[in-house]
């Protein structure tokens, strides 16, 4: 099953495997959103890794634009 497996793949799951670890830490340190938001993106990206990874960091970098403009506006 697994004996087609050569560097690159290993070098793929590696680094899917490491976005989907930093993006459930991002996720759970994020002080702004509610448990049930954090469950749900939890579920989203350890179901869907490659979806559910590129789903938040769209959501998460449109967050922060969204901040930097409501803080910019509010000065």
């Amino acid at each position: 099953m697994f004996g087609a497996l050569t560097g690159v793949h290993v070098l793929v799951l590696i680094a899917f495997l490491a976005l989907d670890v930093v993006a459930l830490v991002q996720v759970w340190r994020d002080r702004r959103r509610s448990d049930a938001i954090k469950i749900t993106w939890t579920i989203v990206i350890l179901f869907v890794p490659v979806i559910g990874v590129l789903g938040w960091a769209v959501n998460w970098v449109l967050g922060k634009a969204a901040d930097r403009l409501n803080r910019g506006s509010s000065a």
